[in-house]
């Protein structure tokens, strides 16, 4: 067996060297490590791990962690539809191929509720579906999610009052931050690629009544996994602010602990992108005759969905320090996300009060989120080489979708501020530069409008 000081040493290699890859070779000691531990366990009822499993369990999970990690860095989106010579095809496979191995072996673990971080090649394995950009992807991507946070939920039970239940359930809470965060992703994710790719890849044109079937089933598809995604989103949320007020956060991922100071920002913006595409969805299931989640009406429903936006908003903005108590300044890739946010909600909501407490784009000191804050926020996101990515509904081309953001502006029915938006700033969507795509902007926003 690999014994502790070899485990620490291979964690913290992956965490110290940037270049450091996962390989077949450690991919096959992993699953032998997995199946001497098996060993141990055979003809052995108990419930605890005995030595040395007990200090072995947790790093052994953390390994899968970290490999499994750092083989997802090197899948590319639609990696399948590639041609079979591309060297990117060849390596995203071979690093699928690697992840598959490394979440089997993370559920053949003895004791597994010992080794919570071995959850995180599943997290690897779902993100590895979602990126395969198509439907039966997302299906699978979902079904894993699930997966892994049944799994999170059974090995916090299987501590129960036990002496050393804190030590394994701040790992485990450690854990569930990371596994919301790719199920919130996925679901904005996938809502965002079926917005945005609708007129390529799931309309029909030449049947209208399928096409608008076809609307109404991933609207409520949609709507149903953001809610759950942001369910779980808010969780998470609420697992961070709890971390910080029992355990505090910490400044570098340790075997014991992986909760970084920024932990409440990642899901903050996950969630508050999950709210925002409900909001135009919401209105959509309220059009098709769908009831409002709970007992009230839609209207009260977009209130609540509007309050937790904010919620998760606050979280975003939340004060980040350093060890000594020094504040420390948003990721520039951060940054990017909260600004899309504040965009995206003046584009839905124009007028809606949401002051900030940050300043590294002018756009932040606007409040309300007026046309003036919406001109400076996409200003700020466009980039000298035309190339701002814009995503979800900010390049909509879902018919019932974009009616719903017009609708759900409330400045009547001649308001044309979202598609002016879309038109003066098309250079910066996502797929601007295919062929033939601002004529299928332009046609969506006539259906969807006209």
């Amino acid at each position: 067996m690999l014994g502790p000081d070899e485990l620490r040493g291979l964690c913290r290699a992956y965490r110290d060297d940037p270049g450091r890859r996962t390989d077949s070779e450690l991919v096959d000691r992993i699953e032998s490590e997995v199946q001497r531990y098996r060993s141990v366990r055979a003809g052995r009822p108990v419930q605890l791990p005995p030595a040395p499993l007990d200090q072995l369990l947790p790093l052994l999970g953390w390994l899968i962690y970290e490999t499994s990690w750092e083989a997802l860095q090197r899948v590319v989106t639609a990696f399948d539809r590639l041609d079979e010579q591309d060297d990117r095809r060849r390596e995203s496979e071979g690093a699928v191929d690697q992840i598959g191995r490394l979440a089997d072996a993370a559920r053949q673990l003895p004791w597994p509720e010992f080794a919570p971080r071995a959850l995180g090649a599943i997290r690897a394995q779902a993100l590895v579906e979602s990126k395969r950009d198509r439907e039966s992807g997302y299906e699978s991507a979902w079904i894993l999610h699930r997966e892994a946070r049944k799994k999170y939920v059974e090995f916090r039970d299987c501590h129960g009052t036990g002496p050393d239940r804190e030590r394994y359930t701040q790992a485990i809470d450690d854990v569930l931050l990371q596994l919301a965060l790719a199920e919130t992703g996925t679901a904005c994710r996938t809502a965002e690629r079926v917005i945005g790719r609708w007129a390529e890849e799931f309309a029909d044109p030449a049947d209208p009544d399928r096409s608008r079937a076809a609307e109404q089933r991933w609207v409520q598809r949609m709507f149903h996994q953001l809610t759950e995604g942001l369910e779980v989103g808010e969780l998470a949320i609420g697992t961070a602010y709890r971390i910080r007020e029992e355990r505090g956060f910490v400044d570098q991922v340790c075997e014991t602990r992986l909760t970084l100071r920024n932990a409440l920002q990642n899901p903050g913006i996950m969630s508050a992108r999950a709210a925002l595409l409900l909001l135009p969805l919401g209105r959509e299931m309220d059009r098709l005759g769908r009831r409002a989640p709970g007992t009230g009406s839609w209207q009260r429903w977009e209130a609540g969905l509007l309050c937790r936006f904010e919620q998760a908003y606050r979280a975003i903005e939340e004060e980040v320090t350093d060890q000594p108590g020094d504040p420390v300044p948003v990721r520039p890739d951060l940054q990017r996300q909260l600004v899309h946010i504040r965009l995206d909600l003046g584009l839905l909501k124009p007028g809606y009060d949401l002051p900030s407490g940050l300043s590294f784009a002018p756009g932040l000191r606007i409040n309300p989120l007026d046309d003036t804050a919406v001109r400076s926020l996409t200003e700020w996101l466009a980039t000298p080489d035309g190339r701002g990515r814009w995503r979800g509904f900010e390049a909509a081309t879902m018919p019932s979708f974009i009616r719903s953001v017009v609708a759900g502006r409330s400045r009547g029915p001649a308001d044309r501020g979202y598609q002016r938006w879309r038109r003066e700033w098309f250079r910066y969507e996502q797929y601007a530069a295919e062929p033939g795509r601002r004529d299928r902007v332009e046609a969506a926003l006539a259906a969807a409008t006209g």
